[in-house]
């Protein structure tokens, strides 16, 4: 796979969808402290018709899975809708993926943005060459209820109106100096693994993995989710590796537990490739947005590591 073409920026006057393809969302009022932003940017937020739905089937779903799909479908397909943002992760989007038709939005590509259980869009939306943001989705990202600030915000808005982010932060002591450049691909370690052997996968020849993760209450099931990385032969595949938050993990309250990147770090160890760890992307309230599907290099040096699209 090529790397994709992306988006084009969006105008004084673009509307963005707010769909909510996967879990409930408890509360509409979350939704009020990012759609002024939108409004201030010049932006219309355009609610989709079961935005607000509940459908319970041993989770609480936005609506049954034909309606969430219906919402998704009509945010790709209708011209007057340029971005599409999705309300909350949580569970459900995989129900999607069989049913959607990506026909239309591949011939004029919107940007799709979001996280955690919305990884199973990246990667099927990057298959078809589509370009995404990872980014914070539209309500409050954290179980407290701590909305993340608007600098969050303010720099998916900089990627929706035409530019490439570029980031540097401290050094990490497991991080693994070089520098390599490759498609970036991956979101939640969870989805990642689910993905794995699917027809939905991502394509991972030459790519830098992006890897976080929150709630995952055992360090063994972190484990789990590399070992299936392993054996699937998918870390062999990747010019290098970027591991973002790791939240709430072995019963340790952190944004960035340490344990978890010790076990990362140990299976990855083999592999001679440029690492960054804790990059403060994920579950975290100043979560830095990532474009994924398109080409990125990473750089680690003494003291500092960064990321930049090319």
């Amino acid at each position: 796979m090529t790397c994709l073409k992306l988006p084009e920026p969006l105008k004084r006057g673009s509307r963005i969808a707010i769909v909510s393809p996967a879990g409930y969302l408890t509360n509409p009022a979350f939704l009020d402290h990012v759609t002024p932003m939108i409004k201030e940017q010049g932006y219309t937020p355009v609610l989709s018709k079961n935005c607000f739905e509940r459908y319970d089937n041993h989770y609480a779903y936005a609506g049954t899975p034909q309606q969430r799909l219906e919402d998704l479908q009509w945010a790709c397909d209708d011209p007057d809708i340029d971005a599409i943002w999705v309300t909350r992760g949580g569970y459900g989007s995989v129900q999607l993926l069989a049913g959607l038709d990506m026909q239309t939005i591949c011939n004029k590509p919107k940007w799709l943005i979001g996280y955690s259980d919305i990884t199973y869009l990246h990667s099927f939306f990057n298959r078809h060459a589509v370009a995404t943001i990872h980014g914070p989705n539209v309500v409050r990202t954290l179980s407290m209820g701590i909305a993340p600030p608007p600098s969050s915000y303010g720099k998916v808005f900089d990627i929706l109106q035409g530019q490439l982010p570029s980031y540097s932060i401290t050094s990490h002591a497991l991080d693994k100096p070089g520098r390599a450049r490759g498609r970036l691909v991956g979101g939640n370690q969870t989805i990642v693994g689910a993905l794995s052997g699917t027809p939905y996968n991502f394509n991972y020849d030459g790519a830098i993995l992006f890897l976080e993760d929150i709630g995952e209450s055992a360090y063994y099931r972190i484990d789990r989710q590399m070992q299936t990385l392993e054996t699937a032969g998918i870390l062999a595949r990747l010019k290098g590796i970027i591991i973002g938050s790791m939240r709430d993990v072995g019963g340790v309250k952190s944004d960035f537990d340490e344990g978890a990147y010790s076990l990362i770090n140990k299976i990855m160890t083999k592999y001679r490739i440029p690492k960054i760890f804790a990059f403060p992307a994920g579950h975290v309230p100043d979560h830095y947005p990532l474009i994924m599907g398109v080409e990125v290099e990473i750089e680690v040096q003494a003291g500092l590591s960064s990321v930049r699209y090319v």
